[in-house]
């Protein structure tokens, strides 16, 4: 009995040892490592770019105002063309008929007016003598003013007569580039109606392109609250490896409700006619300046149902704190409240962090 109430007090001690050994100390989840960026407001340029379409303000096709057949062709497609070269001639032999008979009317209505005019001059000094009746008076009055009237209308279809005249020379509208020619020599054309060659101004070479009306209303915004600075409206053209700097021309301050964006415009030199109208090409638009902004790359920014935010570093925990945004890219956004210079911003490690973590600052940028 003594031998086996010894065994029992042993095996207890026993089991009282191995629970023992089964508890363990709490085990403390060390603070995770993060890298920050520290917060530093800077004044800081804007960029916008868009898809864009080459256009020209002057692209017409021209009609003649006569008709016509065609004996000359001055041109070749292709050429580059000043303002006034002729580039078609239409017969002119009738045309000149036309002025010729013109003149000829015209000179008959200033004989019979300066004849008129000397009989009513005659009649007048008469009447005042009352040597003339006035009905006689009253002839001569009437025959002077219809002398007057039909040298007027003499005068302007000779007027008419060498517009028409002049109207047998197709010329360009305006400096540009020449398409091919839509009729051949010996082809009668009609006044208004045939279609003779396109003309298209090349220098200056416009962009057309679209912006959204987010980007619309925060620059109107914005530029009024004089949180954007207008340095200048600067644009670049990227096409086909090239880029030419020019300036931004038009933006438009209506919304187009089917697409949601608004028109813009920008103008570019092209001296050397290497820019063509149809071409697509990326607008990059500069000049705005944001004052006093914080830069930080997107990987910083979140977002819950209530705010955009970030996690800052304050006093070793994970502190949240709500910004508000100006601008952004793919890239990077640009803060303008929330932030404070020497905020720590964390960068990384969001997966493992929540706000009041306790964290260990590893790299500081």
């Amino acid at each position: 009995m003594k031998f086996n109430k010894n065994i029992t007090i042993i095996v207890s001690a026993m089991l009282l040892l191995f629970a023992c050994s089964q508890e363990q100390a709490p085990q403390t989840i060390p603070p995770q490592t993060v890298s920050t960026l520290s917060a530093q407001a800077e004044n800081l340029p804007l960029v916008f770019t868009y898809p864009a379409r080459l256009v020209s303000d002057y692209d017409v096709i021209l009609k003649a105002q006569v008709s016509g057949m065609v004996v000359e062709k001055l041109f070749n497609a292709g050429d580059l063309v000043k303002k006034g070269d002729v580039l078609f001639i239409i017969e002119q032999d009738k045309f000149q008929a036309s002025v010729d008979s013109a003149y000829g009317k015209a000179l008959t209505a200033r004989a019979t007016f300066d004849n008129m005019d000397k009989e009513f001059q005659r009649s007048k000094q008469l009447f005042r003598k009352k040597a003339l009746s006035q009905k006689e008076y009253d002839a001569a009055l009437a025959n002077f003013k219809n002398a007057q009237a039909n040298l007027i209308s003499a005068r302007a279809d000779l007027k008419n007569a060498r517009i028409d005249l002049a109207n047998t020379e197709i010329k360009a509208p305006f400096d540009g580039i020449v398409g091919d020619g839509l009729v051949n020599i010996g082809e009668y054309i009609s006044a208004s109606t045939t279609q003779l060659v396109r003309v298209t101004n090349l220098n200056p070479i416009y962009a057309d392109f679209s912006i959204s009306d987010t980007d619309k209303l925060d620059i109107v915004r914005n530029t009024q609250d004089g949180k954007w600075n207008l340095d200048s409206f600067k644009a670049h053209l990227h096409l086909n490896g090239q880029n030419v700097e020019g300036k931004l021309y038009f933006i438009d301050s209506v919304i187009d409700s089917n697409s949601g964006t608004v028109k813009a415009k920008a103008i570019f030199d092209n001296n050397a006619s290497l820019l063509l109208p149809g071409a697509f090409a990326t607008v990059t638009s500069e000049g705005f300046v944001q004052k006093n902004g914080f830069k930080i790359p997107q990987i910083a920014i979140k977002q819950d149902q209530n705010e955009i935010y970030v996690y800052t570093l304050v006093e070793g925990k994970v502190a949240k704190t709500p910004v508000h945004i100006s601008y952004q890219n793919n890239e990077y956004v640009i803060i303008d409240n929330g932030l404070k210079n020497g905020d720590k911003i964390i960068i990384d490690n969001f997966k493992k962090i929540h706000q009041g973590s306790e964290v260990v600052e590893v790299n500081k940028k």
